[in-house]
């Protein structure tokens, strides 16, 4: 959940766990670095960071999915909502930052970031716009600027679905485009 004055998320379970830890994000930065830094990342993780990257773009991309997901909860075996769009980008991918780390990992090239890179600067900077903290996520998708950030988002996807060599992530982004939009 995005916490509503500061816009991070806040996990009471894990904040309760983490005990003499400032907060959750020098947790999750331990946890990268203890996982990713300290062993070899080897292509099953990066292929999982990215397979999530990418179903996180695409909740971004998509304003149909995002109303039938948030509002209607018309998906059985998925939930979500925006403060979960939010951590699941920035928190769960550590991308607040930006993607130096994707890119010097090799989960993404320069090339996909180029195409994302709007999109990510857009959405930090909504984000971090204080007057959107306490919207509801029905609010949220009639905001003129969240369907901005959305269009740009599928402006980017779809550059993306057709510039990469991957067969894999074109197989993922179809199935998800199937799976969630029909």
């Amino acid at each position: 959940m995005v916490h509503a004055s500061t816009g991070k998320c806040n996990n009471e379970n894990l904040n309760r766990s983490i005990g003499n830890l400032d907060n959750y994000r020098e947790m999750h930065l331990h946890y990268v670095l203890v996982c990713c830094v300290a062993i070899e990342m080897n292509s099953e993780i990066k292929r999982n960071i990215r397979n999530r990257w990418i179903s996180s773009f695409f909740e971004i991309a998509h304003l149909e999915f995002q109303n039938r997901l948030w509002i209607n909860a018309d998906h059985k075996n998925s939930v979500g909502d925006y403060s979960e769009c939010v951590c699941s980008y920035f928190d769960d991918l550590d991308l607040e930052n930006g993607y130096s780390y994707f890119i010097k990992n090799g989960i993404i090239s320069e090339l996909e970031y180029e195409i994302v890179k709007a999109l990510h600067a857009n959405f930090k900077e909504y984000i971090e716009r204080t007057e959107k903290w306490n919207l509801s996520d029905k609010d949220i998708l009639k905001d003129v600027d969240w369907i901005n950030i959305t269009n740009i988002g599928l402006k980017s996807w779809k550059e993306l679905k057709k510039k990469t060599e991957s067969i894999r992530d074109k197989e993922l982004m179809t199935q998800l485009e199937n799976k969630f939009l029909e």
